[in-house]
């Protein structure tokens, strides 16, 4: 069984995100953009702010956020992936947003000074780091220590968090091979409890959770399959390397399953996250 390594991980996920941003943009902006909202009504947002956005993707949070922090805020968006930095700042010049800027950044050594940012956003972008505990670390030394506010997102459980807990549980049962021990997983911070007391360890206080149902909807299982394959580098990265065979089966138990979910005309998949607000 592969043993993990950190350093090659991240250096994957920085290629294969940069690779597929395209995709990922035009799958998962409609959902991604469903799924930040709660995060932002739960930072309450006001002008004059200064906002930090870890693993920012195609700037989705912080496109939302600019108008919010108007007048006289800014909002900084960051993420491990060129490709998604470049197709960020490209959005942000098309909607003639001057407030809000974007740089490659790693989450787990950021750059600003101490007590830089009055808020501090990451929507499902923890998930994917190697060190998460550095990583939430590096975000309580960067906000301001009077009145700082973290506004983080996860995945629920799997049985939960079904637009991606189809996928996963798929491929754990067809090519289980593909886990490898101490990898970063997707509903590492489902269970209840569980991203309350990483935050708490971390020197959060006033740890506040919500949970938020948001429901992918498509026409078909396979429009479903080629919506979770066009946001995930990971997935993508994975078929390519097991046998076609397998990877054949893994497709049509996913379309099988997704199809499950049909209500009339549409297949309507529920996908449960988890908002955690947080103070200094």
């Amino acid at each position: 069984m592969t043993a993990f390594d950190p350093i090659q991980y991240k250096k994957i996920e920085r290629e294969v995100y940069s690779f597929t941003a395209a995709s990922y943009e035009k799958y998962g902006s409609k959902s991604f953009e469903a799924y930040a909202q709660p995060l932002l009504e739960g930072a309450r947002l006001k002008p004059g702010q200064h906002v930090l956005d870890v693993a920012c993707g195609t700037g989705i949070p912080s496109l939302m956020a600019s108008p919010l922090v108007e007048p006289g805020g800014a909002v900084t968006g960051i993420d491990l992936a060129p490709g998604m930095i470049e197709l960020a700042k490209k959005k942000a010049e098309e909607r003639g947003l001057k407030n809000v800027t974007f740089r490659e950044a790693d989450a787990e050594s950021l750059s600003f000074p101490d007590e830089s940012f009055d808020v501090v956003l990451c929507n499902h972008g923890l998930v994917h780091m190697t060190d998460r505990g550095k990583a939430l670390h590096e975000m309580l030394r960067v906000l301001k220590k009077s009145h700082g506010v973290l506004a983080l997102s996860v995945w629920s459980t799997p049985d939960r968090a079904l637009t991606i807990g189809i996928v996963a549980k798929t491929i754990r049962e067809l090519w289980p091979a593909a886990a490898i021990p101490g990898a970063p997983m997707w509903f590492d911070f489902g269970t209840e409890g569980v991203l309350e007391k990483a935050l708490t360890d971390t020197g959060f206080h006033d740890v506040r959770t919500t949970r938020h149902t948001v429901p992918f909807e498509v026409g078909s299982g396979e429009e479903y399959w080629e919506g979770v394959l066009g946001i995930s580098g990971r997935l993508q990265m994975l078929l390519k390397s097991i046998p076609p065979k397998v990877a054949s089966d893994i497709r049509m138990s996913v379309i099988r399953a997704a199809e499950n979910f049909r209500s009339g005309g549409q297949v309507r998949i529920p996908c449960e996250e988890v908002i955690a607000v947080a103070r200094t």
